[in-house]
């Protein structure tokens, strides 16, 4: 029996066909790709065979991209699937979609500068650590931002200086996409020189301890206390969505949150949509910006 969430409850034909329109603006390669899987039924019969939220289209292409597989579909790709299978599943089975998204930091130092200062960040679903780093990226200015103390939450912590985790991150950079993939290996070495922390942990079970510790860092630091999060309630379901939000409100923090526009529940329609993919970047569950979901471009709201 399928679980809740889209990804492992959505038939996986329509599912590839949305992760197409959403690759399409800035990699047409994937969009092709994808709208090639979900024409495709003996590849949709393996893929749909994946357990729960393995099922999510970027995984699988995560893993071509990981393994040097071709990047266009046609009978060469699908020979290639069936004789590389085995590295494919154990790759996506083992591995989590764990986008570590630099560019995201352009779109929320600024948030994070309006705060009193200096701030203590938390974030939640950090992967490697590199959103924790807005004020150390030489080409972000982030004036005003002072950041005492910095750590970070993931169910799998990566490590900006293993090859093999930067590899993997480096594979779930869309094809096309060269000026994000250039910023993820520059930040990649900025956070392999002084690595934040990021502990291990998952959501909501491990929330409250580490918004109690966040918010006892902030003290003793005289600092804001801050807990942000970038694509990451968006893998839990909707109950857990939840539950993770009234905590965070509850805890006395100030809470940044950067999500798809129907992800945080109170946040649903409350921000235009122009018909461009995009996330809502929000301050204390009031949303301020309509952004890309990748930091290439922010609307601010008035």
């Amino acid at each position: 029996m399928k679980g809740a969430h889209a990804y492992a409850s959505m038939p996986i034909d329509e599912l590839y066909r949305w992760f197409a329109g959403e690759a399409d603006p800035t990699s047409p390669t994937w969009g092709d790709l994808c709208r090639w899987v979900a024409d495709t039924p003996e590849l949709l019969a393996r893929l749909d065979a994946l357990p729960d939220t393995k099922r999510q289209p970027n995984l699988f292409l995560g893993a071509i991209r990981y393994l040097d597989g071709p990047l266009v579909g046609g009978p060469g790709f699908l020979a290639w699937v069936e004789q590389n299978w085995d590295a494919v599943e154990r790759l996506i089975l083992s591995r989590s979609t764990q986008t570590n998204e630099p560019g995201r930091c352009a779109v929320l130092a600024p948030v994070l500068a309006s705060l009193p200062q200096p701030v203590v960040l938390g974030e939640l679903g950090a992967s490697a650590g590199l959103c924790l780093l807005p004020d150390r990226y030489p080409w972000l200015d982030a004036p005003g931002l002072v950041v005492a103390a910095r750590w970070g939450l993931d169910a799998n912590p990566l490590d900006a200086s293993d090859p093999d985790d930067a590899r993997w991150l480096r594979a779930l950079v869309w094809p096309g996409e060269d000026a994000r993939e250039a910023r993820l290996v520059a930040a990649l070495a900025v956070a392999a020189e002084d690595a934040p922390e990021v502990v291990r942990g998952v959501l909501p079970d491990d929330l409250g301890w580490f918004l109690a510790e966040t918010v006892r860092r902030a003290e003793a630091a005289g600092a804001t206390p801050v807990v942000f999060h970038s694509a990451t309630l968006a893998y839990l379901a909707r109950a857990d969505r939840d539950a993770v939000v009234a905590e965070i409100r509850a805890s006395g923090v100030r809470w940044v949150s950067f999500e798809g526009p129907t992800v945080v529940t109170e946040l649903r329609g409350r921000v235009p949509d122009d018909g461009r993919p995009h996330f809502v970047l929000a301050l204390d569950g009031e949303p301020v910006a309509r952004c890309s979901p990748h930091g290439a471009w922010v609307d601010w709201l008035g």
